[in-house]
């Protein structure tokens, strides 16, 4: 499904944020006429060749973590090292560890449609795999980030997350932590009228970013100043998947299951003077010359667009 404005096309306006993303917002493109015609993703292989459905568990690297069923040996998630890792323990200039999180045995679901207490679940497998990084001194960052479906750099269909140990810490993160050691400019983005919200209530808060590199982009943003995940109590734990789980239904039904990035942005080992954020990018554009040649992006769907269609769905899945 296209967004596209209900009165006239408004002018280009050229914005950048806090974090140095720039963009220049195009709605008037949104009209502009397309030769592909997108269609909904499905899924085509069968649990019985997929390497991550229960029964081929021989076929992955062996297991580091399962979640399992209450009063059965059957698995509700589990954790695996990734089998062409980008970094590893016997890399000696990319030291570090890749692994896989499978959220679900169903080889049928995506994310969104798992209840809140697989959500949660999972965000607590993230967490200790967090803290099972964090022993190693060797280990500085670790990137955790989801591709659901091709379009967003997915290789397999049934729906994982990934983490990636590193032994440096992104610029990006470098840049996030020199920020929040001053006057966090996430803290303030509850109050900040340029961030168009779209979940308020709770210890989360949704919104859609000023300066969005990805149509429909929504960030998630704790309202207390907190490193990373792992400092989040159970509670904490299950608000934050009931937030997330919201957009992404949301998200869903009004594009139609869109490939999307979810990308975590959460403080480097055994710091935390940090603000940790939650970034989920539809993938409904493709980058192209402009956008590697200037660094600035092109989006033809302004945030705040997102917000209003994003609160809209929502209201309607209540």
């Amino acid at each position: 499904m296209t967004s596209v404005p209900m009165a006239e096309p408004e002018s280009n306006e050229y914005r950048s944020d806090f974090l140095g993303r720039c963009v220049v917002l195009t709605p008037r493109r949104s009209s502009r006429p397309h030769d592909f015609v997108p269609c909904v993703p499905g899924k085509t292989s069968l649990p019985a060749q997929c390497f991550f459905c229960p029964g081929n568990e021989s076929k992955t690297p062996p297991e580091i973590e399962r979640v399992k069923a209450p009063g059965t040996s059957e698995w509700l998630a589990r954790v695996f090292p990734n089998k062409f890792p980008a970094f590893g323990k016997s890399f000696k200039s990319a030291y570090g560890t890749h692994e896989v999180i499978v959220e679900t045995p169903d080889h049928s679901k995506t994310l969104s449609q798992l209840d809140e207490a697989a959500f949660a679940r999972y965000l607590g497998l993230v967490a200790r795999r967090l803290r099972a990084h964090a022993h190693d001194k060797k280990m500085k960052y670790t990137c955790i980030f989801k591709n659901e479906w091709a379009d967003a750099g997915a290789s397999l269909e049934h729906t994982h997350t990934q983490l990636v140990g590193m032994n440096v810490v992104p610029d990006i993160i470098k840049q996030e932590k020199r920020l929040c050691a001053s006057s966090c400019p996430f803290c303030l983005l509850a109050v900040d009228d340029k961030y168009s919200k779209i979940i308020e209530d709770g210890p989360f808060l949704a919104m859609a970013p000023y300066a969005p590199r990805f149509n429909h982009e929504v960030w998630i943003v704790p309202r207390s100043h907190t490193a990373s995940i792992v400092d989040l109590d159970e509670a904490s734990l299950l608000a934050l998947a009931r937030t997330m789980r919201t957009v992404l239904r949301a998200q869903d039904q009004l594009l139609d299951y869109p490939a999307y990035n979810i990308l975590y942005h959460l403080a480097p080992h055994r710091e935390k003077e940090f603000h940790f954020h939650i970034e989920i990018c539809p993938r409904m554009a493709k980058w192209a010359g402009f956008e590697y040649g200037a660094e600035v992006v092109m989006n033809s769907v302004k945030p705040e667009w997102t917000a209003s269609e994003y609160k809209a769905e929502i209201e309607k899945l209540k």
